[in-house]
């Protein structure tokens, strides 16, 4: 009995149909502790010895009687379902391998996160320094005593451009092109060729950026320069952040105001009959007023004008000048939306334009920039005592042309506004005198839209290299002349000639010919 016990688990004797009604009977069979009696099984039901002698013939003649005495079809179904248990096995391997490939190989390491093998990658961490590329000098005009360039190209603003190291701000500007990307570095001296990355920003379908930005904590109270270029470009724009520091707490009747407005400021803890210091947002620098402590050195009901400081939480600082006693009281800054406008909208070089502008903080210098807001402004206004500028005029230079920018900026608030204005071109009109004649036949010209008092030069013939010089002349105020510039038709000309007439300032072209064929007269 014993010596057929470890064939009752041989794979053949399973897969036997003639068996597999006896091992599923079998697999059902308790522990041996947990068998009844013989006695008490049927011996209908488990017959042990017939199971064993029909089972140990079938285990000896597997190879060999099976084959023989097997009918045809029993050998064809045994082995088709061998075959099929067999290729479920083989694609069970090659699927759990091409798992194990494709998660990265097998000596690649276990996603657990749940997010798979394909995951996007992480943004790569900005650089604290980028190289800073020195913009484009741009070619420049004469306007009064200043230059300005002769076109419009990348410009930026920081509205608003006095902010605490920590504060908020917006950069905005126009110039680039459009769906570009444009780093916003920061540097701290303008010699700088390295600036810190601050963010990055796409322009729109105009060229145009705006953007928020947070000035650095390190960046202290001294003034910085914000820089706009374009990433694979040479176009940059640099703007100046001004910088101040907001200090302590202390009291006083109005919590919020703007530049200008009156608040009543009251103190205590100066020496007696002491001078004090008034500064918004800041401790250094020229003070905004001075106030006078009484015999208790103290200040009481005290009128002052709410002075220029950065927008948002700021602070009305007191410095006794003696003592160095310092008092602070919290103040809301709101931010300054100046506006202003130009009139005519379009108009051609030479001509007047008359500028208007306000919210500017009242009695601040206001700085006019044309294309640009580096260097020297165009020129300056000063507002009144509120904040307005009333009817700057100047003449729009020769050279410009097309759409220029213009920027005002307030020396003390930083507060800005951006316009603009278009350049038309000159297109004047030249006609002859005669619009044919014969070799020695004299011509002249009737002229009218140039420049008012320009020169011009006239010349004959086409192409550059066909044009000679044949006179130049003067227009009047009005950019017109009549019977200028006398030319002799020689006999080359019978056959017809052109004529160009370009004024000197407007680079204003007129045109005009003579043609035989259509000639009027000898």
């Amino acid at each position: 009995m014993p010596e057929y016990e470890d064939d009752w688990d041989v794979p053949e004797d399973r897969d036997d149909p003639e068996n597999e009604e006896d091992t599923l009977e079998d697999e059902d069979v308790p522990d041996e502790e947990d068998v009844p009696d013989e006695e008490e099984i049927p011996e209908e039901e488990i017959p042990e010895e017939d199971i064993l002698e029909e089972e140990i013939p079938e285990e000896e003649n597997t190879l060999g009687e099976d084959e023989e005495n097997t009918p045809d079809g029993d050998k064809k179904k045994k082995l088709s379902w061998k075959t099929v248990l067999l290729a479920l096995v083989v694609f069970a391997i090659v699927g759990s391998l091409v798992q194990v490939v494709a998660r990265g190989g097998f000596g690649g390491a276990l996603n657990t996160t749940g997010g798979g093998g394909g995951g996007a990658p992480k943004k790569e961490h900005s650089r604290q320094e980028q190289e800073i590329r020195p913009p484009k000098q741009p070619k420049t005009i004469k306007l009064g005593n200043q230059r300005v360039p002769q076109a419009s190209g990348p410009i930026i603003v920081i509205n608003p451009g006095l902010v605490n190291p920590g504060g908020s701000a917006a950069v905005e500007g126009g110039g680039f092109d459009k769906k570009a990307t444009v780093d916003i570095l920061l540097k701290v001296r303008k010699s700088d060729t390295k600036g810190r990355a601050i963010g990055s920003v796409r322009s729109d379908k105009f060229g145009s950026i705006y953007a928020r930005f947070t000035m650095p904590e390190s960046a202290g109270n001294r003034p910085a320069t914000l820089v706009a270029q374009q990433r694979g470009s040479t176009k940059a724009a640099e703007a100046k952040v001004i910088t101040g520091g907001a200090v302590g707490t202390a009291k006083i009747n109005k919590l919020v105001g703007r530049p200008g407005d009156v608040v009543t400021v009251t103190a205590r803890g100066f020496r007696p009959g002491e001078t004090i210091d008034v500064f918004w947002g800041r401790t250094t620098g020229t003070p905004v007023t001075t106030l006078h402590t009484d015999s208790s050195g103290g200040v009481g009901q005290a009128a002052i004008k709410v002075g220029v400081a950065p927008t948002g939480s700021s602070t009305l600082v007191l410095v006794g000048k003696r003592s160095k006693t310092t008092a602070t009281a919290p103040f809301q800054m709101l931010a300054m939306y100046p506006s202003m406008k130009s009139k005519p909208y379009a108009l051609k070089a030479g001509q007047r334009i008359t500028l208007s502008a306000n919210k500017f903080a009242p009695g601040e210098r206001v700085l006019v920039y044309i294309n640009s807001t580096g260097g020297l402004p165009a020129f300056t206004a000063q507002a009144n005592g509120m904040g307005q500028i009333r009817d700057v005029a100047f003449n729009v230079p020769f050279g410009l042309k097309g759409r220029q920018t213009l920027m005002a900026i307030g020396d003390q608030s930083r507060a800005v506004v951006r316009s603009g204005f278009t350049v038309l071109p000159y297109t004047p009109s030249a006609e002859p005198s005669a619009f044919g004649g014969r070799a020695g036949t004299t011509l002249s010209f009737y002229v009218a839209g140039f420049a008012p008092g320009e020169t011009v030069n006239a010349y004959a013939g086409s192409g550059s290299k066909g044009q000679r010089k044949i006179g130049t002349f003067q227009v009047d105020s009005r950019g017109k002349a009549s019977a200028v510039g006398s030319y002799k038709i020689t006999t080359a000309d019978e056959s017809g000639v052109a004529f160009q007439l370009i004024g000197q300032k407007s680079g204003g072209v007129a045109k005009a010919s003579i043609n035989m064929s259509q000639g009027r007269g000898d």
